[in-house]
């Protein structure tokens, strides 16, 4: 039995694909109607062309794929970037990553708190 058909569950907030949503919600019709808060879409590029500031494009790209720990669905999770830059750009982009602060989302120097998993 899928969790959206338990009778005990009131609520079901899901952030993924157009299809599992479906599921979801049909799931949730056979049950006893809980309320479902869906947010379902695909993927959101990022285009960052030659003549941009690198150094920019890099951290609002970085900003638009974990903004909110990446759990939105118009998180930024492609970048497509034009060739003449594309390796000065990746190089910033994993220095970008490596520097990203995770840890208590109450202490302001943290950049990314608690991540929602699922786990089977």
């Amino acid at each position: 039995m899928a969790i959206a058909e338990h009778m005990d569950v009131d609520k079901i907030a899901f952030t993924g694909s157009t299809e599992v949503g479906r599921v979801i919600q049909q799931a949730s019709g056979r049950s006893n109607l809980k309320n479902v808060s869906l947010e379902l879409g695909g993927k959101s590029p990022n285009i960052v062309f030659a003549d941009s500031d690198i150094d920019e494009a890099v951290n609002m790209s970085h900003f638009a794929v974990f903004f909110n720990q990446g759990q939105v669905c118009c998180a930024g999770t492609r970048c497509f970037v034009e060739e003449s830059i594309y390796d000065e750009f990746v190089k910033r982009s994993i220095e970008r990553a490596k520097n990203r602060v995770v840890g208590n989302p109450f202490d302001l120097k943290t950049e990314q708190g608690p991540q929602v998993m699922n786990i089977r």
